[in-house]
């Protein structure tokens, strides 16, 4: 099991600034024109390109909404982004970024076809090519974008991801992070855009899934592994998300006749 890692002694975290109220990067393709609104400015686009705007952004109902796609990406998914594509992000000049409401990148015809089945396909390899894509275009814009979305929550996102298969309540991590329940909440949702009770039995879950089919672990050790305080609610747990019980599941996986007995 993991253990939890302090980050050494020092004032409450919460006393530190954690940044809230930050909206996600909403990336928009359109295979045809129309327009975007957001916050009460309305801003045309082309046929055939990418939109990066946030998640307060509406497409006009005037435009054809059935040649457009888009996808969020919140906090948690740029800090993962950020370490894939250090290499051909600008050096950080520490100067005033100036974000636009909209950002519109042209793209050819079979490059918007790529970004359409992989937004589709692959949420995180949309994001990855995405944003590669709008570097090569205007590496000073969007290297500054990328570090202004992921500014301030480093330390939060990193408690979270050593911390999430401990066997503790969403409460429980809140105290540990020393930050009060509400404001943890608040934070969590905005960095990783579910509630935490929500992504963290998500979590453990995926991270079940993977330890089933790829070792040899007993049921029960899998349990407590993935923050289970007993074999009973980890099984009840997998099978309403899966609908099987772990057994079965390993099973199925393995090719083997499925045990039915409970």
């Amino acid at each position: 099991m993991p253990l939890y890692m302090r980050l050494g002694d020092h004032s409450p975290r919460h006393n530190s600034v954690y940044r809230t109220g930050m909206p996600a990067i909403r990336l928009i393709i359109s295979r045809s024109s129309g327009e975007v609104t957001i916050r009460g400015d309305t801003f045309p686009f082309p046929e055939n390109c990418l939109i990066v705007t946030d998640n307060e952004a509406r497409i006009s109902a005037n435009s054809h909404l059935d040649s457009v796609l888009l996808q969020d990406f919140f906090a948690s998914e740029l800090q993962q982004l950020h370490p894939e594509i250090i290499e051909l992000l600008e050096a950080d000049t520490q100067t005033v970024f100036n974000k636009e409401a909209v950002r519109l990148v042209r793209t050819e015809r079979d490059v918007t076809e790529v970004l359409a089945s992989l937004s589709r396909l692959a949420p995180a390899s949309f994001l990855h090519f995405a944003y590669v894509y709008c570097l090569s275009l205007d590496r000073t814009y969007f290297s500054a974008l990328l570090r202004s979305c992921i500014a301030g929550n480093k330390d939060f996102c990193k408690f979270i991801e050593e911390n999430a298969l401990q066997q503790w309540s969403v409460a429980e991590l809140a105290n540990q992070f020393e930050m009060p329940l509400r404001k943890f909440n608040q934070l969590f949702q905005e960095t990783y855009g579910k509630p935490a009770k929500r992504w963290i039995l998500e979590h453990r879950m995926s991270h079940a899934k993977k330890l089933l089919l790829t070792t040899t672990m007993r049921v029960l050790d899998i349990a407590l592994e993935c923050g289970f305080s007993n074999h009973a609610h980890f099984t009840d747990s997998f099978r309403r998300h899966f609908q099987c019980n772990p057994k079965q599941f390993r099973q199925q996986a393995l090719g083997k006749p499925i045990d039915v007995s409970p």
